[in-house]
């Protein structure tokens, strides 16, 4: 059997959704729109995507031995993703309570973390690595540290998803081709500091190519000494924005397979994730690639 074009590297959460129009007071009952339980994850959620895609993807993650460990499990291969080195700890899975905004699309999150010891270097087989173009690694923690190190001494261009701060940030970002970081990164990373500031800085600590995602603003990147490049988001009638990162991401992933220039990459990227918006959840509006074709056709 052929091996994985891009693994995913991180963590893996079930996200318990709730539409609503407003969160109750202590004390009171609301009534939710809607609900769904999906699999949630910021790498994990992007292989899923690039499955969608007809990328060849596997997972490398650690979950509970507990049901909602199995739901993860099977929910994620669900989408043609190799999950054959998924970890099980003993424990219970992490789980998200996420409440998204009926009007806006926008969401809060109220988390549980896993009740056993995350992923670490000790759980990484250079094995598993093996043959893939692009390792996608979703935190700059220790376990994605070493797995940056080893994707980069096998040669694999190496995608970091920017979600959440690290002391190993500097160490980190040598060993990328690309970094993406959000807006919500970026400001809590270098607070005050200007957005084409911000690329200039993740250059100069290594990273071949930075993204800026800056939501219903666009994204905005620059590779080298070259220029900044920037792309609009593309208005959509909007249902629920979590995933949506995840899906640029993915999106971006499959136009570096490609070999694409920047400015197609981000544009491509901004439609999977605008499509991603689309659907209650972050994999329940995951498009397939005639979809995205036909969305940015339809908006030459």
């Amino acid at each position: 059997m052929t091996g994985p074009q891009v693994i995913g590297v991180g963590m893996m959460t079930i996200d318990d959704l709730c539409l609503v129009d407003e969160l109750p007071a202590f004390g009171t009952s609301r009534r939710a729109r809607a609900r769904s339980r999906q699999c949630g994850g910021p790498a994990a959620t992007a292989m899923a995507a690039l499955s969608r895609l007809g990328i060849a993807t596997r997972m490398l993650a650690k979950i509970g031995d507990d049901n909602h460990g199995d739901f993860l499990y099977h929910g994620l291969a669900s989408f043609g993703v190799d999950v054959s080195c998924i970890q099980r700890g003993h424990g219970a899975s992490r789980v998200a309570s996420v409440f998204v905004d009926a009007a806006t699309g926008e969401r809060g999150f109220l988390s549980t973390p896993e009740g056993f010891e995350p992923l670490s270097s000790r759980d990484l087989d250079p094995a598993t690595f093996s043959g893939a173009q692009i390792v996608h690694i979703d935190d700059a923690d220790e376990a994605g540290l070493a797995a940056a190190k080893l994707a980069d001494a096998a040669g694999q261009r190496v995608v970091f998803d920017g979600t959440w701060q690290s002391d190993h940030l500097a160490e980190f970002l040598p060993h990328v081709e690309a970094a993406i970081i959000s807006e919500f990164f970026s400001q809590r990373w270098l607070p005050g500091v200007g957005e084409e500031e911000v690329l200039r800085r993740l250059l100069d600590l290594g990273a071949q190519t930075a993204v800026l995602t800056r939501g219903d603003r666009g994204s905005i990147a620059a590779a080298g000494s070259g220029p900044v490049t920037s792309c609009p988001a593309f208005c959509i009638d909007v249902v629920d924005t979590t995933g949506a990162g995840d899906a640029f991401h993915a999106g971006f992933i499959y136009s570096m397979l490609q070999l694409w220039p920047l400015p197609r990459t981000l544009r491509f990227a901004s439609a999977m994730g605008a499509l991603n918006c689309r659907q209650l959840g972050g994999q329940s509006g995951l498009p397939p690639l005639a979809q995205v074709v036909a969305f940015l056709d339809a908006r030459e």
